[in-house]
């Protein structure tokens, strides 16, 4: 019986757990590759590492800091980490399709402990 309560508990609290999620996400066009940009927000106690990324609208999506992609992107608890031109950001490449200035790309992040965040990112240019 007190395992049984002790279940539910655990449950109801993962239920009001806060998640990590995306904001203020844009797109920019250079060449063959697309830059997206945006603030990934943790509201938890843990840091998160976002270590890869997927999108509709291109076969590749890299994380790079600078001008090199690298492993994972650090997000510090109850933090955020801006996605920028110059910093970390994410790289899209091989498109399936070329965008244009409003279009909308969609890009799935995930985190090392199986978080998906979800931006929508507009393409300006």
């Amino acid at each position: 019986m007190i395992s049984h309560a002790f279940a539910v508990l655990a449950l109801l609290v993962s239920a009001v757990q806060p998640t990590p999620s995306a904001a203020d996400a844009t797109a920019v066009v250079s060449g063959a590759t697309v830059a997206v940009y945006a603030v990934i927000n943790n509201p938890t106690m843990y840091d998160i590492y976002v270590t890869s990324a997927t999108s509709d609208a291109a076969g590749k999506v890299e994380i790079y800091a600078g001008d090199k992609p690298v492993s994972d992107a650090t997000v510090s608890s109850y933090g955020s980490l801006e996605l920028k031109a110059g910093g970390t950001f994410l790289r899209l490449s091989d498109l399936k399709r070329e965008p244009k200035a409003g279009d909308a790309i969609t890009v799935t992040m995930m985190t090392d402990g199986g978080v998906q965040i979800v931006a929508t990112a507009v393409v300006k240019f």
